[in-house]
């Protein structure tokens, strides 16, 4: 058995960490798996297995070149703002900071008081404690109209049609 020398393993790890290095920065251009790998010539498998596994220190610097990415947006953002016109529509760009950039740029939905969120939680225990009253008297009304249904019935029945003989 040939044992192969270091130098013969050398050469495709510093293939690959050329590769990363070309991903890596094609990446922080276009901000895009799909768009880095085509320009470089390597699939998304290889960027999953390298982050993935962490190759070679990959994942730091994947997470570096993302915030570079999203940063350069951030720029592009503030310049726009600078020279904006009144009629210009920055909703592309306010999409991909959110996109990018979530927990800076995205609404969140949550109320900075919990005082509305308190008020319906108020409303729906009220409504549901008024269900609950409204379905007993719902079953007693029908439970009232049954026996009167009854006694009507019986008094025709006994040929009672004033209702004196109840």
């Amino acid at each position: 058995m040939v044992k192969k020398s270091n130098t013969d393993n050398s050469i495709p790890v510093k293939k690959m960490l050329a590769n990363q290095d070309a991903f890596l920065a094609a990446y922080t251009l276009v901000g895009s798996v799909k768009k880095a790998c085509e320009s470089i010539g390597i699939t998304r498998e290889a960027v999953s297995s390298w982050n993935r596994n962490d190759i070679k220190g990959f994942r730091e610097r994947y997470i570096s070149a993302q915030e570079d990415f999203r940063e350069g947006l951030q720029d592009m953002a503030v310049e726009r703002v600078k020279m904006q016109k009144p009629s210009d529509n920055p909703v592309l760009l306010i999409t991909l900071l959110n996109a990018h950039w979530p927990e800076k740029y995205r609404r969140t939905g949550y109320a900075v008081e919990s005082a509305g969120k308190d008020m319906i939680d108020a409303w729906k225990k009220w409504e549901k404690e008024n269900k609950k009253t409204k379905g007993k008297e719902q079953v007693e009304q029908r439970d009232n109209a049954v026996e009167e249904a009854e006694r009507i019935l019986a008094r025709k029945s006994n040929g009672d049609t004033d209702g004196t003989n109840v």
